[in-house]
């Protein structure tokens, strides 16, 4: 019986394992954005930003998450940042992307982008 179990277990393992590989499909593949027009689009089509503004910094962060995670569904690379000014005592809530091997970032309350090239190419 023991035998038996530990097989049930590993087939149900397998089923598992068999079955997130088959979901996943080519968006596990993750990717930078092709050109800036391909970011563009897929930009507007998030509505993240079309949501009320934050009044605190954690929901402005979670906004930030959110583009990430969406992006990420949609096989695209995205980084949900942040920085915290203790002399302001402000925070700046920001995503990045790489487009064609430049930094490119943007407020997720609002759909403009902006390059960073001070970094140079970095891909």
């Amino acid at each position: 019986m023991k035998r038996f179990n530990w097989l049930l277990a590993g087939l149900l393992a397998l089923c598992l394992i068999v079955t997130l590989q088959a979901g996943c499909g080519t968006k596990c593949q993750f990717r930078d954005f092709s050109s800036l027009t391909e970011f563009e689009d897929w930009l507007q089509a998030n509505d993240v930003s079309e949501r009320p503004t934050a009044e605190y910094a954690s929901e402005w962060y979670r906004k930030a998450l959110e583009i990430q995670e969406d992006a990420l569904s949609d096989g695209y690379i995205v980084s949900a940042n942040y920085y915290y000014d203790s002399y302001t005592k402000t925070y700046a809530v920001y995503c990045t992307t790489i487009i064609d091997g430049d930094v490119w970032y943007w407020d997720p309350e609002t759909d403009e982008p902006y390059p960073d090239y001070s970094l140079g190419k970095v891909k």
